[in-house]
């Protein structure tokens, strides 16, 4: 029997940070933040050849309470990505520096505040 030829080459991922690990990374530091009084959760699926993230934040004391922030969707190449408002993210700066916009603005807070507030009646 002839020795099988390997058409793959060499294969190794993409040298990037994903959409979802930086994500995942604010997801953690909002629990640091609050004492995991409202936690930052990110939860992926495959919807129609996209992957989309979703940024939840959770309220463990209000019997699991889950409020989506955001949620972004890219197909295979990691980026452009869509934000539920429509936004085309074309790289990692474009989308770092929408989520920080995102992450500090006056709704999100407002909308924090209004959890925390409720978890500690």
């Amino acid at each position: 029997m002839a020795a099988q030829t390997d058409f793959w080459g060499d294969i190794a991922p993409a040298q990037v940070r994903t959409p979802v690990a930086i994500m995942k990374e604010q997801a953690a530091l909002l629990g640091k933040k609050t004492q995991n009084v409202v936690e930052g959760r990110v939860a992926s699926a495959v919807h129609a050849q996209q992957f989309v993230h979703r940024f939840h934040l959770v309220v463990p004391a209000l019997d699991g309470y889950t409020y989506e922030l955001f949620r972004v969707a890219q197909e295979i190449d990691i980026y452009p990505l869509i934000t539920d408002e429509g936004t085309r993210l074309e790289n990692e700066e474009a989308f770092t520096n929408w989520l920080r916009a995102k992450l500090s603005s006056d709704k999100t807070k407002k909308i924090l505040g209004n959890l925390l507030a409720q978890a500690n009646s």
